[in-house]
């Protein structure tokens, strides 16, 4: 099976799709116009991702944080299967991104499958992990239990962590959608809050979206800390040591949660009982 040739493509470097057509061998462009591209007889997969399309196109809410690749699939999901079996196909997914439509796509190298949700009426959502160039990335799996260092056990443990919170980021923001109190709607910025904190969960815990809240930065720095907390009715309930800072913080007893689902319910009396500063 022949690959499309990647030697002189360089991760960090900025690339058009006239460009890599000619270094692929295509007469035009037009072949890789599409946001998915799978050549023919090649084990390569080609995401061409755009964070900001032009107002005419379809909206989708692609981005990357923390060191991965939040992406919506296609609109009718004609690649979804063949993405879903890459690394079982040993097929190789590579990440050209661009923040802005009718811009030069950014490559960013080889991108690893962490999380999917399937869904049939509306693009299927992934998470891929940023890995780079494989020739510079140590595959754990070809390192042997008995001589992991402390480092790499660290590192395993650290790279288990962002998977496990990215994939109950994807959960969070396809039960909420926006901010849960204010519905703002910048995924960039916007938090996946454990209530009851990781470090407290169980494994099953740490990935329920009903142990999770969806918030803005302040909010959510607010709440890990324990300054505030919210009644079974979604109503914020305020610290006493915030009084003087409350106006300045724009937060009051009318401030009050958009959904409570009765999951939620334990995980909110946990974080009234364990973490809230009265």
């Amino acid at each position: 099976m022949s690959k499309i040739d990647f030697s002189e493509i360089e991760i960090g470097q900025v690339y058009g799709r006239p460009y890599l057509a000619k270094v692929w061998g295509y007469k035009t462009h037009f072949p890789l116009s599409r946001g998915v591209v799978t050549p023919s007889y090649s084990d390569q997969i080609i995401l061409f991702v755009t964070k900001e399309n032009q107002v005419s196109a379809t909206k989708y809410n692609n981005y990357i944080n923390d060191g991965y690749l939040y992406w919506e699939g296609e609109e009718k999901g004609g690649n979804d299967s063949r993405i879903i079996a890459a690394e079982q196909n040993k097929d190789t997914i590579h990440l050209f991104y661009r923040h802005k439509h009718h811009t030069e796509f950014f490559y960013l190298g080889i991108v690893k499958p962490v999380s999917f949700v399937k869904n049939e009426d509306k693009p299927s959502t992934f998470i891929y992990q940023i890995i780079g160039n494989p020739a510079f990335t140590t595959s754990t799996d070809e390192i042997q239990p008995n001589i992991i260092s402390e480092r790499e056990t660290e590192r395993r443990s650290l790279a288990l962590s962002r998977i496990g919170q990215g994939a109950f980021r994807i959960h969070l923001i396809k039960l909420w959608g926006t901010c849960a109190i204010t519905n703002v709607n910048i995924p960039e910025i916007l938090k996946a809050s454990h209530i009851k904190p990781w470090r407290s969960s169980t494994n099953i815990e740490r990935l329920d979206p009903y142990n999770g809240l969806l918030l803005s930065p302040t909010i959510d720095a607010l709440f890990d800390r324990g300054f505030i907390s919210f009644e079974d009715d979604g109503y914020i309930i305020i610290s006493k040591q915030l009084r003087k800072e409350q106006e300045l913080l724009n937060i009051g007893p009318h401030i009050k949660l958009r959904n409570v689902f009765e999951s939620s319910l334990k995980y909110l009396q946990h974080h009234k009982t364990n973490i809230f500063i009265k």
